[in-house]
């Protein structure tokens, strides 16, 4: 096993321990991620969005000051995860990361981008690094295939150059800031399971052979989720002009996985196992990780304050109902009853699931042992 792998587990294996800990003491995992939306606007039509009947409907954004109170009164947590609708549509943005990371509140911020403005990208990053070196920057550019699939998929022509041209631009930068990173994420769908392999071929060639690239299979809350109670359960979350890959087509896309994660400069990886479980999942209905992170460690905040457990589950609460008091909402009765009734459900959704496989000695040994391979 590589120095870097064997540091990865090693690492999975103190978290895990230390977070078990926590659990007993407390009844809750800590806070480790959260999911906040900054804006549900969008300038894409992208076929397989989770969320697509929500977008440019409107929706409110959070302040700056009501962002400041969520801040304060939140533990500090790993990830903070910006994403929506297009965060990049916030002429603000660069405000809503110094709220967080100016009080210490987070290890690393996550942008999730289509990447369809490189040069705002380039300079935020500049900005953002210059002031807040030591604070993590990572953004998720989402690249769905090749470039006529790509744009097929996004509904927007030329999508397929500007996010490579900001997905290498940010490259570049790693060499000048510490604490950045940049990586392309592939939802999986049945327009694109086919060019999983040529693509990454593209990325190490035009970006460097040591460029992340991730994988997520398309979600669908009537497809990828189970035991959801009827009365939580979210209305219409889930794709309508895109569908899944064929089960039939499932071992390829197990082996296509398998080859790229044995060729990546990181081979112990949560996700890499999560997406491997995730094709069980769909195949077979059965859970593969027990979810234990949905209302503990992972949080969702809406763009208009409303707070779930899960993105397949309804919101329980607004913020604006505790004065935006992050920790008055995650510890109110409200917050506990939703968790109890998640309890038996189950789904393939990646910021919950894939967090899973790290709250798991069996998910741990499965990553060692995919690092050895």
């Amino acid at each position: 096993m590589r120095a870097s792998d064997r540091q990865i587990v090693k690492a999975a294996i103190q978290r895990l321990n230390a977070n078990n800990a926590a659990r007993k003491e407390t009844g809750l995992y800590p806070l480790e991620l959260v999911l906040l939306y900054v804006t549900m606007r969008c300038n894409a039509k992208c076929a397989h969005c989770f969320c697509r009947d929500n977008l440019n409907t409107g929706l409110p954004e959070y302040t700056i000051e009501q962002l400041e109170k969520i801040a304060e009164s939140m533990p500090r947590v790993r990830m903070i995860i910006l994403t929506g609708g297009e965060p990049m549509l916030r002429a603000d943005l660069a405000d809503v990361f110094r709220v967080f990371a100016s009080r210490g509140k987070v290890e690393t911020v996550m942008i999730n981008t289509n990447g369809l403005q490189p040069q705002k990208t380039i300079a935020l990053t500049e900005e953002l690094k210059s002031e807040f070196p030591d604070v993590g920057l990572e953004w998720q550019f989402s690249l769905d295939g090749l470039a006529a699939t790509h744009d097929r998929i996004r509904g927007v022509p030329g999508n397929f150059d500007k996010v490579i041209e900001s997905l290498s631009a940010v490259y570049s930068l790693k060499q000048r800031f510490p604490c950045l990173g940049a990586h392309a994420l592939t939802v999986i769908n049945a327009e694109n399971h086919t060019e999983l392999v040529t693509l990454n071929d593209y990325l190490r060639e035009a970006i460097h052979p040591d460029v992340v690239h991730g994988f997520e299979l398309m979600r669908d809350v009537d497809q990828t989720a189970w035991n959801i109670p009827p009365k939580i359960k979210e209305d219409n979350a889930g794709p309508s002009l895109l569908q899944l890959p064929p089960v039939e087509s499932f071992d390829q896309i197990a082996r296509d996985l398998k080859l790229l994660n044995k060729r990546a400069a990181v081979r112990a990886n949560a996700f890499h196992i999560h997406n491997l479980a995730q094709l069980e999942m769909v195949r077979t209905g059965k859970p593969q990780y027990p979810c234990v992170t949905a209302g503990e460690s992972v949080a969702v905040l809406y763009s208009d304050g409303a707070v779930a457990h899960c993105e397949f589950t309804k919101p329980f609460a607004n913020l604006a109902e505790f004065d935006f008091d992050f920790n008055a909402l995650w510890r109110s009765g409200a917050a506990e009853k939703r968790r109890a009734q998640i309890k038996r459900c189950h789904c393939t959704h990646g910021c919950f699931h894939g967090k899973s496989v790290e709250y798991s000695w069996k998910g741990i040994a499965k990553m060692a042992a995919a690092a050895l391979l």
